[in-house]
């Protein structure tokens, strides 16, 4: 017998995109976490270009964390995440730390990949949870 559905996952990335995921999850009333990831490589590059003189790169990344966070407060979730790395990777490992029944998300996001996303393509490959993708 299959194991009923309860509390998902929906990884953000702020898109419209992305947010088809958190609208599905909601109708469904699922219990919802939202998590957004901060590209390791992409914070590298915007650093020099939005930190303030003389802050060092891990101050630069704890302050992004924190604004993401409060970005995250709109959204209708029972915990908002947001983590530092591969974006498939932190999702993989948040579904397992959170013992999700499930993650939620769209085939691609902000990247606007033709297809299916480089992050939804690995997180269907190497996830633990059963992986459900809105179109």
């Amino acid at each position: 017998m299959a194991k009923k559905v309860e509390r998902v996952l929906v990884p953000l990335d702020f898109s419209e995109e992305a947010e088809k995921a958190l609208d599905f999850a909601k109708a469904q009333g699922w219990e919802i976490i939202v998590l957004h990831v901060l590209e390791e490589g992409m914070l590298e590059k915007i650093y020099p270009w939005f930190s303030e003189p003389g802050i060092d790169f891990k101050k630069f990344v704890e302050e992004r964390k924190e604004i993401t966070l409060k970005e995250l407060e709109k959204y209708e979730a029972v915990k908002r995440i947001v983590k530092v790395g591969k974006c498939w990777k932190e999702i993989v490992e948040t579904a397992n730390e959170e013992n999700v029944d499930l993650i939620v998300m769209t085939e691609r996001g902000s990247g606007g990949e033709k297809i299916f996303g480089s992050c939804a393509e690995r997180v269907v490959k190497h996830a633990d949870k059963p992986v459900l993708i809105v179109r």
